[in-house]
């Protein structure tokens, strides 16, 4: 089951993803607990008796889409972790990068889940609350640090290095596009409201192809 339509079963859940849109969609200002508790088929009462109150659902939001993000990574929050990756060769670094990128395409092209978070996270990118603190510390971080590593190997550089966290931002940048760039690429391929699968395919591909370049910088 997926994990959206497991929440549409129970109270809490559907409180969360009537947030994500609604939050999204108007701010967090522009978001009453009325409109919140209609949306999810609820009474305004379990918005406190789940969250507390309207902020304390709206960091809800924050931890779960930062929690589905480490799912779909599969991101590992040990500290240890980064560790083991810097004992990796340069082989081993390139194909643990390479699934990476392949899940976070997928993510970004074809799963609707993304979609929904997309306007929450570009207004805490533009207006930065606690609710951006914790998407970075417990998502963004954690993505960003370990695929830095991964091409400080291919690079042959310290994970330190500005340049190293420049070409990562650069390559998750490519693939985040696919999410923020979609309705003008869509349409450029003429492919109506989805990517078809030999699109999504070839997406894939495509980023994968910009990871070799790495290795001769």
């Amino acid at each position: 089951m997926k994990e959206s339509a497991r929440l549409e079963d129970e109270t809490s859940g559907k409180l969360i993803l009537a947030g994500i849109d609604l939050f999204g969609e108007h701010g967090f200002k522009g978001t009453t607990t009325r409109m919140i508790a209609e949306s999810a088929n609820s009474n305004i009462g379990s918005i406190a008796y789940y969250f507390g109150n309207k902020r304390g659902l709206y960091l809800a939001t924050a931890r779960h889409i930062a929690k589905r993000l480490r799912q779909t990574f599969e991101l590992d929050t040990s500290g240890d972790t980064h560790e083991h990756l810097k004992t990796l060769g340069r082989e081993q670094a390139r194909e643990t990068l390479e699934q990476l990128v392949r899940r976070m395409v997928r993510l970004f092209v074809q799963e609707e889940e993304a979609r929904r978070w997309l306007m929450l996270i570009m207004r805490e990118q533009a207006n930065p609350s606690e609710a951006f603190d914790i998407l970075y510390k417990e998502a963004f971080e954690i993505a960003h640090v370990t695929i830095t590593t991964l091409v400080a190997i291919l690079m042959e550089r310290d994970p330190a290095d500005n340049r190293v966290i420049l070409e990562t931002h650069t390559l998750v940048g490519q693939i985040v596009f696919f999410l923020v760039g979609r309705t003008p690429l869509l349409r450029r391929l003429d492919s109506g409201d989805s990517f078809p699968p030999e699109i999504a395919n070839m997406a894939e591909e495509v980023v994968v192809s910009h990871l070799a370049g790495l290795e001769r910088r």
